[in-house]
């Protein structure tokens, strides 16, 4: 079985955004949580296709 190695930088910027949302919902700040939010999805789904297109 083959392991990947995690990277510590997506590590850092997807913990900050979680942080940052959580914060925000907790703050009632809607506009920005969802602008965080989108914001996360999209860097996470990025990640997913670059990671699927290793050569």
């Amino acid at each position: 079985m083959q392991v990947d190695r995690v990277n510590f930088a997506d590590i850092l910027v997807a913990s900050a955004l979680g942080a940052g949302l959580i914060m925000t919902i907790w703050l009632r700040q809607q506009e920005l949580a969802m602008s965080i939010a989108s914001g996360l999805l999209g860097y996470l789904g990025g990640v997913k296709i670059a990671a699927g297109r290793r050569f």
